[in-house]
């Protein structure tokens, strides 16, 4: 059964997948400098942004200027700063495309780990099994 959660997630492989693949692309072979590939992409999401809330405030909700806005205001810098960073990486030949791919999209394992230490959330015996997977899917890509 296809469930909305599931197309969601679909839908974020694929994009996610193109993103990265757009990158690649673009500064291989049309010469775009990552920095200002990476600007451009920033400058297009605060367009999104700004529309999303656009949209919000044209339904009537409000937004509240207070402390909490701190958590989506760093979760937007990490975000940023990351894919200028993964722009970066794309554009070094230390590393094959695939690997450096791999190594940057593979962060469910840092979320895990972060989720783990400071959420206190438990994991099961497959999802270390999971996690382990990815990090030797790594290891394999990088030797």
């Amino acid at each position: 059964m296809l469930t909305s959660a599931l197309l969601f997630a679909v839908c974020t492989f694929l994009l996610w997948g193109a993103t990265n693949f757009l990158i690649s692309y673009g500064e291989k072979n049309e010469g775009i400098d990552p920095t200002l590939f990476t600007a451009v992409m920033w400058v297009t999401m605060g367009v999104l942004g700004v529309a999303l809330s656009a949209y919000l405030l044209l339904k009537g909700e409000t937004i509240n200027l207070d402390s909490k806005l701190l958590f989506p205001i760093a979760a937007g810098l990490f975000l940023g700063v990351g894919l200028l960073t993964f722009a970066f990486a794309l554009s070094h030949g230390e590393m094959s495309t695939g690997a450096t791919a791999a190594i940057a999209t593979s962060n469910a394992v840092f979320t895990t780990l972060l989720a783990l230490v400071f959420l206190r959330e438990n994991m099961t015996f497959q999802e270390w099994v999971g996690i382990g997977t990815v990090v030797l899917g790594i290891v394999i890509l990088r030797v």
